[in-house]
């Protein structure tokens, strides 16, 4: 059945569909037994904060050989992030790199039209954010896990749920990796995120001192250099 905006009750875990993005990475929806375990909360399936949802993987499949690969790349995630931070018409533009410097200037123009009707300012704009912060996934994958589920009102507990510690466990994924390696993946992650919500422009990554190492700089530095051994030699 279609989920109702209005009406959380037949969402989580009696929706077919909701169950299925709500399921743990490491068992099968479509096993009837497992659905069934689920849905009767027995011990043997316990929905908890220490098992991954299937909504945060890629095509929502998950390799049990490989659980990082494809974790926090859903197509689900990225457009909730950017219905959240961006704007909610663009969470429909995820296929490709999302154009962020679009994304900001127009929210900029909305709000110096002062002599138009009131626009919403988008909340990556209002902040300054320009790049994707672990806690902010964070953030978004709690909230969309409370949209799944079938619960009212928000709470930090749901049944066998801890949003607290789920939180702290995505945070804890991308901030302590247990080696080099496995910071570097990270890395790219959050650099596959920012390009996704705010396309590929980098000026935010234009600190003074890459800046001084670009022509320009370089060129005026080579110039002074020259007038100082024109002048010693006078």
């Amino acid at each position: 059945p279609l989920i109702r905006a209005d009406d959380k009750h037949h969402r989580g875990f009696v929706n077919d569909a909701c169950g299925k993005l709500l399921c743990p990475a490491e068992w099968r929806w479509e096993d009837p037994a497992i659905r069934a375990g689920i849905r009767d909360r027995t011990t043997s399936f316990i929905v908890s904060e220490n098992s991954w949802p299937i909504f945060m993987y890629e095509n929502y499949e998950a390799d049990a050989k490989n659980l990082e690969r494809g974790l926090m790349k859903s197509k689900l995630l990225v457009m909730g992030f950017k219905a959240i931070f961006t704007s909610p018409s663009s969470a429909n533009e995820v296929d490709g790199d999302g154009d962020g410097a679009d994304i900001i200037e127009n929210c900029r123009r909305a709000k110096r039209r002062s002599d138009q009707a009131k626009v919403k300012t988008c909340i990556a704009s209002i902040i300054g954010m320009r790049k994707v912060t672990p806690r902010a996934i964070a953030y978004v994958v709690c909230q969309i896990r409370f949209a799944l589920s079938n619960i009212t009102s928000w709470r930090t507990v749901d049944g066998d749920f801890d949003y607290q510690i789920f939180w702290n466990n995505i945070v804890d994924f991308f901030e302590d990796p247990p080696g080099p390696a496995a910071r570097a993946r990270m890395d790219q992650l959050l650099e596959w995120w920012t390009r996704k919500v705010f396309g590929r422009n980098h000026r935010q990554d234009l600190t003074p001192d890459v800046v001084s190492k670009m022509s320009v700089n370089a060129l005026a530095s080579q110039r002074q250099q020259m007038e100082d051994a024109a002048f010693d030699s006078e």
